[in-house]
């Protein structure tokens, strides 16, 4: 009997550190740095973690996805007018842009969206413009230099027409590529009135004004562009001065042809 009682306790002890082996919390053990991959791109080094995701910004805050998601589809909608290309297959994005008047308000749009996007580092604009008022030209020249400093790159192209302010906003851009048949053409500036106050002065006072304006003009073409000083003063003095794609490449208004 005793020999029973023995033997059923021994059997609870055995029974008893078995259950206690099986829930006990498994050893932990050191994981080779190689075991640890992207479940997407099966890279294990966190220095090429880029290769395959990018980075945007929402709300001053990085955040992190696949290349594979549209660029349109994430954190900030695409302005009015605007589109993500690709130069080449397989290419960066590149935003395309039209652009028919010298008003800044899609250069403003582009700059807030390249603000989500910085992984974007050119914008193609298309200008088809026969001009408008020199003071929105300055301020589209204005946003065109805030993007050109944040290292994107800006190329504008002419296929039809860019006349007036429209030929300032070409010689603003990094690259400047022109049809050989598209037509270019500059000219003094017209009028200004800020205020209608007559006065004797009035008209010497208005003069200076546009003397003024214009040589902010001449200045600006001359730093960018092939143009003599002779040029400037004689071939826009009281008339248009139309050109050819060919002919401003010639000029350095443009920088190259479009083929």
């Amino acid at each position: 009997m005793k020999t029973l009682i023995i033997l059923l306790s021994l059997l609870f002890v055995f029974s008893a550190s078995a259950m206690e082996m099986d829930t006990a919390a498994p050893e932990k053990k050191d994981v080779p740095e190689s075991q640890y991959r992207c479940p997407v791109s099966q890279i294990s080094n966190n220095e090429q973690c880029m290769t395959c995701h990018q980075m945007v910004m929402d709300n001053g805050k990085p955040i992190f996805g696949l290349k594979e998601i549209p660029l349109e589809a994430s954190y900030s909608e695409k302005p009015p007018g605007v589109e993500i290309i690709q130069e080449f297959i397989g290419g960066p994005p590149v935003i395309y842009v039209e652009i028919t008047q010298t008003g800044a308000f899609k250069f403003r749009d582009i700059t807030d969206y390249l603000s989500w996007h910085p992984e974007i580092k050119k914008v193609i604009a298309e200008l088809h413009t026969g001009g408008g008022s020199i003071m929105d030209a300055w301020r589209s020249v204005g946003i065109i230099r805030e993007m050109q400093s944040r290292g994107v790159h800006v190329e504008m192209r002419v296929y039809g027409l860019a006349a007036s302010a429209g030929v300032i906003l070409l010689v603003a851009g990094d690259t400047r590529l022109v049809s050989n048949n598209a037509e270019i053409m500059i000219h003094k500036i017209w009028t200004f009135t800020m205020f209608d106050v007559k006065t004797p002065d009035s008209s010497q006072d208005q003069a200076d004004v546009l003397k003024h304006f214009q040589d902010n003009i001449n200045q600006f073409l001359r730093d960018r562009t092939d143009l003599t000083d002779d040029q400037l003063d004689n071939k826009i003095f009281k008339k248009d001065w139309w050109m050819t794609g060919k002919m401003a490449i010639e000029l350095g208004i443009a920088t190259g042809s479009i083929e």
